[in-house]
């Protein structure tokens, strides 16, 4: 009689236990976390190597978010970013080899800056899912030279189903003229810019 009457709790125990076995491995908790050596966006990377600077630099880094002598190189995708301080005012590099130009240049290393800072605010207005986009495109293809942000929030067009990005609503017309020449020079863009990134980014 006692082990009868002690039979359905283990039955239940059991379950329980069967249960709890089972949630560990459903879905969300079986999908990859991408990790610093599988993520090829150089996120990780760059996030561990900003971490490295002081509480009180890590603002000022992020607003700048770009080295102002190798502009479409993002800080910390070459190691912690280097800081100097020219005329008093905090500048942040994305290496030591960027160090001798930035001061001879004091003036127009500080212009930059300001330039890449309101560029960086600009584009974090753009929905988050264009925000890596704009940033691998980062130059208008219309107004050559002009940075995306550098005239407000980026405007966004779709041409033959790809997603382009323009400076300002007074390059549309042009965008969309001729849409695959523009489209060429995105691409075109693309791959400058990827030949400035670090090895491996």
């Amino acid at each position: 009689m006692p082990a009868n009457r002690w039979f359905p709790v283990s039955l239940i125990a059991s379950a329980l236990m069967l249960a709890s076995f089972t949630a560990a491995f459903s879905d969300d908790t079986a999908k990859p976390v991408p990790s610093p050596k599988t993520d090829k966006s150089g996120e990780p990377k760059i996030k561990a190597a900003l971490a490295k600077l002081s509480l009180a630099d890590r603002p000022a880094a992020a607003a700048q978010r770009y080295c102002p002598i190798m502009d479409t190189v993002r800080l910390g995708a070459m190691g912690t970013p280097v800081k100097v301080v020219i005329d008093g005012k905090p500048v942040f590099l994305c290496c030591s080899g960027c160090q001798d130009e930035a001061a001879e240049h004091g003036k127009e290393t500080l212009a930059k800056i300001e330039k890449l800072k309101k560029a960086t605010a600009a584009i974090a207005k753009l929905p988050v899912t264009d925000q890596p986009l704009a940033e691998t495109q980062l130059f208008c293809p219309i107004d050559e030279g002009s940075r995306l942000g550098s005239m407000g929030t980026p405007v966004k067009l779709m041409l033959e189903g790809k997603p382009v990005f323009l400076c300002c609503k007074g390059c549309e017309d042009a965008a969309r003229e001729n849409t695959k020449t523009t489209l060429a020079k995105v691409e075109e863009i693309k791959k400058e810019n990827a030949k400035a990134a670090p090895p491996g980014e």
